[in-house]
């Protein structure tokens, strides 16, 4: 071997050492996964958030489930009961500019007699805002 091959070793060797020493300690010590360990850009904290998030998945998941039902319910009674006025028309506005256009438009077309009720008032509002501001252009709509 040259002197060449041997610095090559040799600095390969001080690059690694620590970098395997590191490893097996986040292995051992903390039970993190094997390919997680190795990881270089993977570190105790990112390890914990991890396990944190999945601890509190169910939880969210359960949140999100319950909001999605409070709303479905909410409007599914108000639609049936044939009490949609022009607020809950502003409420269904809000959500739609909010970004959740799949949930409005979902509880609007298991309804169709409260799909064009919803339409009628937007409208009137629509002509009422028009009036109030020439220059209002409407940012959205239903389908």
């Amino acid at each position: 071997m040259n002197n060449l091959t041997i610095g090559a070793l040799i600095l390969t060797a001080i690059v690694i050492l620590p970098y395997l020493f590191l490893s097996y300690r986040k292995l051992s010590g903390h039970q993190m996964p094997f390919f997680k360990a190795f990881n270089p850009f993977y570190n105790l904290k990112r390890y914990e958030a991890d396990e944190l998030k999945k601890s509190l998945s169910p939880i969210v998941k359960e949140m999100e489930t319950r909001q999605l039902s409070d709303f479905i319910n909410y409007w599914t009674e108000k639609f049936e009961k044939n009490t949609l006025n022009a607020e809950d028309v502003k409420l269904l506005n809000e959500q739609l500019a909010v970004g959740n256009t799949d949930q409005v438009n979902g509880i609007l077309a298991l309804h169709p007699e409260a799909l064009d009720r919803y339409k009628a008032i937007n409208k009137e509002i629509s002509l009422v805002d028009q009036a109030e501001n020439p220059h209002y252009e409407k940012s959205s709509s239903v389908y």
